[in-house]
């Protein structure tokens, strides 16, 4: 009779002792440290990002969550809970949205690394050695680009790391309606983050069906009501408030039919970003009860990838979009890891396992180190929002005068400049996504702005005047960008407005700015829209005005940010 224990289908959670608390407090202090040294500073906010501030800055001076003060409200914001709490905390600390969104990310951040360990501690009873390499891969990992870009994954993922750290309780100590309760909370604050993150909660409930041995009913039967009841609320009221079903967004950036190549991206993306740990899940086909941790983390990890297979992948910036299955997955990952040790320890006699153990730390920390050396090196191609920014700070002493700009950029300019704002694209106007996500003459009309901004990528304007030359008028491309610009040109052509400028860092890609010619501050906004330096947006390059300069052939190349 072997004197080794039989392997369990299960392990009981146990409790963390002193020196795990110690530990998972240190672990938070060099994230701290990790973080306050590699965000940039001044924290410059990325173009889609700042759409978000503006509606966070509204709200947080009590004017609603609208898109321009005193209209109707708009739900172009579409990480609801993440827009209110940043309000909140702006309103609280009297601080500027841009610090309180940083200060948000960075708390979510330090605490996604503490609940890592924990959770890997304290559910699989990993290694502490293990348990830190995969904290610190968090800690050290990409993160650290959501904080300086203002973007939401850091606050989204933390609670989808904490959804399932709950479900992965109700898996191994069984569930109980207090479990469940938790579980299904968080997971609804989860799907208050962001849209998807709805069906990432139905994704880790369908996890720990499957990973529970009984109470299954009691577990659903939870989850059901809490999101039928606060859900539900919520859901009513978002309907009353914004008069519309889902968030603006999702009728500009939804896909009728399925698109095999975001399918293909979503994969992509996510594999990227957990390359250096994938290898670890072979370890599920050596061992019986890391296969079910296998079989638990994939029916989560598989359904959402797929997911964005009828989701437009547009401004995926840092594949935020993908990133809040990374800590999801170390943490699964790491709790497969650690069950195989343990089945391994138990299957082989002592003198055996003291064999192998020393290889196996080596190359588990050979690991680690190369997952946080790899996370470093992705995304190292720098973004500058400079040149929007700055002419927004030209433009700003302007915004008491009710001004209103039509713009294809609609993050650093409305933001910064708090000027009254038309979004040509739909994403933060009501109008316009659902009349075809191209806006009409007649729309403009009712405001007449004073400012008019289309980016022209590619010589699609001279492309597509081209095309309706040689078709009696007809323009057949789909591309929203730039049939919204084709409009503004008209628009502006039409009225009489001002050509003001054509910046651009390279021939094909500019941001051609109109002044409206019949208002007192004509002049003033003319010179500080031509005023020099002008910083492409993304790249940062020094940008000339290529106004006064002849249309390249096409076709015409255009180089990525």
């Amino acid at each position: 009779m072997s004197l080794l224990p039989e392997p369990t289908d299960k392990v009981v959670a146990t409790s963390l002792s002193r020196t795990d608390w110690i530990i998972a407090a240190l672990m938070a202090v060099a994230t701290i440290i990790f973080v306050a040294m590699h965000v940039p500073r001044p924290i410059t906010p990325m173009e889609d990002a700042s759409m978000l501030l503006r509606y966070s800055q509204n709200v947080a001076r009590g004017q609603g969550i609208v898109w321009n003060v005193g209209e109707h409200p708009v739900e172009g914001a579409t990480d609801f809970l993440y827009m209110v709490s940043i309000a909140a905390i702006s309103w609280l600390t009297k601080t500027s949205v841009q610090s309180s969104a940083a200060g948000l990310l960075f708390v979510s951040q330090v605490v996604s690394v503490v609940v890592l360990y924990v959770g890997l501690r304290r559910l699989y009873d990993a290694p502490r050695l293990m348990a830190v390499g995969f904290a610190a891969a968090l800690g050290a990992g990409m993160g650290y680009h959501y904080i300086s870009s203002a973007f939401s994954p850091p606050f989204y993922s933390l609670f989808a790391l904490l959804a399932w750290y709950a479900g992965m309780r109700c898996i191994q100590d069984g569930v109980t309606w207090q479990r469940a309760i938790w579980f299904g909370s968080i997971a609804l604050v989860t799907g208050l983050i962001r849209p998807d993150g709805v069906l990432l909660a139905v994704f880790m409930l369908c996890s720990t069906l499957y990973g529970v041995r009984a109470k299954r009913l009691e577990l659903v039967i939870t989850f059901g009501t809490i999101f039928a009841i606060f859900g539900g609320a919520y859901f009513a009221w978002r309907w009353h408030y914004f008069g519309y079903l889902f968030p603006n967004p999702f009728y500009i950036k939804h896909q009728t039919t399925n698109q095999l190549a975001n399918l293909k991206i979503s994969a992509r993306l996510l594999t990227e970003m957990l390359l250096p740990f994938l290898p670890l899940a072979g370890l599920g086909l050596i061992s019986r009860q890391a296969l079910r941790q296998l079989t638990v983390w994939l029916i989560t990890v598989v359904p959402f990838t797929a997911v964005w297979v009828i989701i437009s992948a547009d401004n995926n910036h840092y594949s935020r979009f993908q990133y809040v299955m990374v800590p999801l997955s170390l943490m699964a990952l790491g709790g497969l890891t650690a069950e195989w040790w343990r089945e391994f320890e138990q299957q082989n006699r002592s003198n055996e396992i003291a064999a192998v153990r020393k290889s196996l730390v080596c190359v588990m920390m050979l690991l680690f180190v190369f997952a946080i050396f790899y996370s470093l090196h992705m995304y190292k191609v720098p973004f500058s929002n400079a040149g929007g920014q700055q002419l927004a700070e030209r433009l700003r002493p302007y915004a008491g005068k009710n001004y209103t700009m039509v713009v294809t950029e609609a993050g650093d300019i409305p933001f910064y400049s708090e000027w009254r704002a038309i979004d040509t694209l739909g994403l933060n106007d009501a109008f316009i996504a659902h009349h075809g996500g191209v806006i009409t003459e007649q729309y403009l009309d009712r405001y007449k702005p004073e400012v008019i901004l289309y980016h022209d990528v590619g010589g699609a304007i001279k492309g597509a005047d081209t095309e309706a030359a040689a078709t009696g008028g007809i323009v057949t491309t789909k591309d929203l960008l730039t049939l919204n610009a084709l409009v503004l040109r008209k628009y502006a052509l039409k009225h009489g407005y001002v050509f003001a400028a054509k910046w651009g860092a390279e021939s094909c890609n500019y941001h051609v700015y109109w002044v409206r010619p019949d208002f007192p501050d004509r002049d003033a906004i003319i010179s500080a829209i031509r005023d020099y330096p002008y910083y492409a947006q993304g790249s940062g390059q020094l940008s000339l005005d290529f106004s006064h300069m002849p249309d390249p052939s096409l076709p015409c190349a255009v180089s990525a940010y």
